[in-house]
């Protein structure tokens, strides 16, 4: 079997299981980079041929791209994806991908979204082209801790403010309601009242374009893009996940548990959501400060 027809089959698979475009668009990346390889080494794009040294070598020569150790990982998570739906499906006999180790990713901690962060953003918001809308749209990433794309499937349906709550549909198409606070409201509130202007009646998007139209995954990164330029800050500070990771650390330094935030967050284990906890080291330092058992001697 080809390997293009092989990856077409499990992006049926995932169409099958309701996954994002965007998932479903990165595994076509890494279709064509995979048979971008295979092409340039001369080796064959069938399922036959292709051995776990080959796949290595896949690997080695993404770094020789120039690609970092995520976007290598990433593609090897990928590549055993497939290889491993196809081999559980009895479509392959043998599994090239069972041997393949991942590479070992470096233990940085990411860029996450602080207060002070927030509050330079909010200042650059007044001038801007929308700034009711940038406003709005900082405070409801800060104030909920959505995914971008959850954030851009937002409808004016699903905001119900009367109960403090958003309607969000999560990966693999799973609902929650999340809670929304009462200043974030008021700013969703004012943008729509005097700001947002849809193209046409059919268009219920919260968050909209200049044209009216709804705001896309890279619409929202230029707009905090050009907000952190204004800001003075880097731009990776203030990527859309960092929002996310900004979220969970504020939500977990006054007061709020894992098990709640696991929920508002949508994360499918706790495992994810503990995750965060490594980003409080002020506050595990004021514990151990209170509750140090040698200095309570």
């Amino acid at each position: 079997m080809l390997i293009s027809t092989l990856y077409d089959h499990f992006a049926y698979h995932l169409r099958i299981k309701r996954r994002s475009p965007h998932t479903i668009g990165f595994y076509d990346v890494s279709k064509r980079t995979l048979l971008r390889y295979l092409a340039e080494t001369a080796h064959a794009a069938d399922t036959d041929s292709v051995t776990v040294m080959e796949l290595r070598g896949f690997l080695m020569w993404l770094e020789g791209q120039g690609l970092g150790v995520g976007g290598i990982h990433a593609h090897a998570r990928a590549v055993k994806a497939v290889f491993n739906w196809a081999y559980r499906e009895e479509m392959l006999e043998k599994n090239p991908a069972k041997r393949l180790e991942l590479p070992t990713l470096p233990r940085e901690r990411q860029p996450t979204v602080t207060v002070e962060t927030v509050q330079k953003l909010l200042k650059a918001c007044k001038d801007v082209e929308q700034p009711l809308r940038d406003k709005a749209m900082v405070l409801m990433l800060f104030d909920t801790g959505l995914r971008v794309h959850e954030l851009l499937g937002l409808t004016l349906d699903q905001l119900h403010f009367e109960r403090g709550l958003v309607q969000v549909m999560g990966k693999g198409q799973k609902e929650r309601f999340v809670p929304i606070g009462s200043k974030t409201m008021s700013a969703v509130h004012a943008y729509i009242r005097r700001e947002r202007r849809q193209k046409h009646a059919g268009i219920r998007a919260l968050f909209l374009n200049r044209c009216g139209e709804g705001l896309t995954r890279a619409g929202v990164g230029i707009r905090l893009f050009k907000l952190a330029q204004a800001s003075g800050i880097k731009r990776e500070a203030c990527a859309p996940h960092a929002f996310r990771r900004g979220f969970a650390v504020e939500f977990l330094r006054n007061g709020g548990d894992v098990f709640t935030l696991q929920q508002i967050m949508g994360h499918s284990s706790l495992d994810m959501t503990r995750r965060y906890v490594t980003f409080l080291d002020d506050d595990l330092k004021a514990a151990h400060l209170r509750f140090s058992p040698v200095d309570r001697l």
